[in-house]
């Protein structure tokens, strides 16, 4: 598979798409809403039924977005005076006081209220079309018999009548403005858009065309993750490219104006524009039958998003044992080469098994993808997450609250046995504000989404109260590796070694290692610290890990949800926050320092490179399918690593068996440590340079400065 640069990629696109990237990527695509007025008497009516007539009013009363290049039209966005879309939330008014007040604020240092992803079932609505959903809405209405279920089924019914008289609006739209056109294949792109909003989203796809078209128009109400796009709609590109009425050229085309659609939606003043963490879906991955999905349509997806001088959306290879190993080393190459790094790596195999053992049904659970920064989701679900916890709260616990336990301990393993009741009731306390945080979130009914989500309209039920079937529960467990080389600290030097005893380490995390500077340094230097693939912390991972396993085993949140857990910080430094609010930690960590997020290491502590990091972090994600959540492994790297094709052939080989042994994910920045520092001192200078954080890339002189100096000094995994 040849690469073309990005000048040849840039030259290859139409003029029409070349031109709309261009308006994209000014700011000048993004569509305002039109203010909307309401009869003050809606006050009269039940909470449902204002929300529905509001909210039919507001979408039919919003203006489409056409100009003379378009081929794709139908998205719209909510400015809060409605209850609108699940991902933004606005309009929802209990969502808005909790991000008041607790939004990167943390509930007594331990808990933080956040996002929650998820991914319409596009497959469903292109099959099926809006006109299907309404007949299951129909047959759902037969089998309730509560008023207020009948009362939300009927107002589920309105906004999917809103929705068809949308498409309807924006096919008007489309047919008036082809009479001011005069370039004849602009108005022919007209004609055919007009035409096809009269049969989707309302009936089903009868073409590749209409099938991309129905996702544009759909995302407006669920505007987040497209799913796994090249499995959903490839059967009306096989069939259209078969019979002669579809050609490539035209297919990237549709494909690259609905991705400069998920671009053009976010305004470009918002930090978001320039990030990766927007519209995350996947490609490839196992199929029902246990086959490889990668197909031609997925390299014409991939192929088409790289085209685009934007940075949304992210995409994921779904690496599979069976995926050709031309098809990897293309997309690591691709990798390479993306100067806006939009693509990541994650891994079908402890995936898959992570959430059939939750008991999802093969057949679902291999149709998942990646949404957010790295979450994963099945189609039509949500991903219940939307809480970042500090797990190292129980080393802390551990110390300050068992001290005379603890001392009393005669080996590790008693040692553990306390540290793990400390653990279980840390995690006690994170449920129960994990639990009270989604209580309020369901006091809010959003209708506008919740018809593309499984189970929602059999069970009429909203999907902020637990209507959706394919949702999972997960906590962003932030800490972890603080907790394993806390642990690992506590068994080398305290009972393996004997170097220090344990009132020895009480003492000096007491003082926040004041006083006990040799120690500290003596920890520092010799710990067997995580990453290093030696047998104490992978022990000490694999045993901390199988206690977080057994804890969440039989949990259910209180919506009936079953719980993952995963590591990763997304947009906002949780691990900064919850470090201020924790005190020292056996690991040598100063009180108020970071905490770790992730999986990898920082601060020189992967002595033995990267060979050894990744075989410790794949060991911990198949041993242990509890990590399946938003978890995340950061790989940085020199530049000179990969500017050697002969070095960067190694490195291809190494990922390759990082996935063969488990790893679950893996993301890469390529940056020289002295271009870090320099860009700190001249921003200007540095503007371009991208770097991966945590599940999402940004423009390093875009972060802040914390962040920034947290870049720098994780080490460069280099040999």
């Amino acid at each position: 598979m040849l690469l073309k640069s990005r000048k040849e990629r840039y030259t290859d696109m139409k003029e029409r798409i070349r031109i709309l990237a261009e308006k994209t990527v000014k700011g000048e695509m993004f569509i305002q809403p039109t203010p909307t007025q309401y009869d003050r008497e809606d006050l009269f009516l039940s909470p449902v039924a204002m929300s529905a007539k509001r909210a039919y009013e507001y979408i039919l009363n919003q203006t489409p977005f056409v100009n003379e290049y378009t081929a794709l039209t139908g998205y719209l966005r909510f400015d809060g005076s409605v209850e609108g879309d699940i991902f933004g939330r606005s309009g929802h008014a209990n969502f808005g006081e909790m991000m008041k007040y607790f939004y990167n604020q943390p509930v007594d240092g331990l808990c933080t209220f956040e996002w929650q992803h998820s991914v319409a079932d596009y497959e469903k609505v292109i099959k099926k079309g809006i006109k299907g959903l309404k007949s299951e809405i129909a047959e759902s209405r037969k089998l309730h018999s509560e008023s207020a279920d009948i009362e939300f089924l009927d107002a589920l019914s309105l906004i999917a009548d809103a929705i068809i008289g949308w498409a309807g609006k924006c096919s008007d739209a489309a047919h008036e403005k082809s009479k001011t056109v005069d370039e004849p294949e602009y108005k022919e792109n007209l004609l055919k858009l007009s035409a096809a909003l009269k049969n989707v989203p309302e009936n089903p796809a009868q073409s590749f065309y209409e099938a991309v078209l129905c996702v544009f128009v759909i995302y407006a109400f669920v505007p987040d993750s497209i799913g796994c796009i090249d499995r959903y709609i490839y059967p009306f590109y096989k069939n259209d490219i078969e019979k002669g009425v579809l050609t490539k050229e035209d297919a990237k085309a549709y494909l690259q104006e609905l991705f400069l659609m998920l671009q053009a939606r976010i305004h470009p003043s918002s930090d978001r524009f320039y990030r990766g963490g927007e519209s995350h879906f996947c490609i490839g991955g196992y199929l029902e039958n246990g086959e490889d999905g990668f197909n031609e349509l997925s390299r014409l997806v991939l192929d088409s998003m790289l085209e685009l001088p934007t940075w949304i959306p992210q995409i994921s290879l779904r690496w599979t044992q069976k995926t050709p190993d031309e098809v990897f080393r293309y997309l690591m190459e691709c990798e390479r080469r993306d100067p806006n790094k939009r693509i990541a790596f994650v891994n079908d195999e402890p995936r898959i098994k992570a959430l059939v053992d939750i008991g999802f049904p093969y057949e679902v659970a291999c149709k998942y993808t990646m949404v957010g920064c790295n979450e994963p989701q099945l189609p039509g679900g949500i991903f219940m997450g939307g809480c970042a916890v500090n797990i190292v709260k129980a080393v802390e616990s551990t110390f300050k609250n068992r001290e005379k336990d603890i001392l009393a301990a005669q080996s590790f393993d008693e040692f553990y046995g306390i540290f793990e009741e400390e653990l279980f009731s840390t995690c006690d306390k994170m449920v129960g504000i994990y639990n009270r945080f989604q209580s309020v979130r369901s006091r809010d009914i959003n209708l506008v989404s919740t018809m593309f989500f499984e189970g929602s309209i059999s069970r009429a039920k909203s999907i902020t109260q637990g209507g959706a079937i394919n949702a999972v529960a997960d906590l962003s467990v932030i800490g972890i590796t603080t907790v394993i080389d806390s642990l690992v600290c506590v068994k080398q030097f305290v009972f393996d070694e004997k170097v220090y005893s344990m009132q020895e380490m009480c003492e000096a995390l007491k003082a926040d290692w004041q006083g006990y500077e040799e120690m500290r340094a003596v920890i520092l230097k010799k710990a067997k610290f995580f990453g290093n693939n030696d047998d104490v912390p992978n022990e000490c991972a694999a045993r901390f890990a199988k206690s977080l396993g057994a804890y969440f085993a039989d949990k259910t949140t209180d919506l009936g949800y079953k719980y993952v857990l995963g590591n990763l910080i997304g947009y906002n430094q949780h691990n900064k926050w919850f470090g201020d609010a924790t005190g020292a930690t056996p690991d040598g960590r100063g009180c108020g320092d970071i905490v770790s997020f992730g999986l990898g290491q920082s601060e020189g502590k992967d002595r033995e490179g990267l060979t050894s990091l990744l075989s410790a972090v794949a060991k911990l994600n198949v041993e242990n399918p509890i990590l399946c959540g938003d978890s995340v492994t950061n790989i940085l790297l020199d530049e000179q690593m990969v500017q050697n094709d002969s070095n960067f052939e190694k490195l291809v080989g190494l990922l390759k068996t990082y996935f063969e042994m488990g790893g679950m994910h893996f993301q890469l920045s390529y940056v020289s440590k002295e271009d870090l520092r320099n860009a700190k001192i001249d921003p200007q200078k540095y503007k371009s340079l991208r770097v991966r954080v945590s599940g999402f890339s940004d423009y390093f002189v875009f972060l802040n400065g914390d962040l920034q100096d947290e870049i720098i000094t994780r080490t460069e995994k280099n040999r």
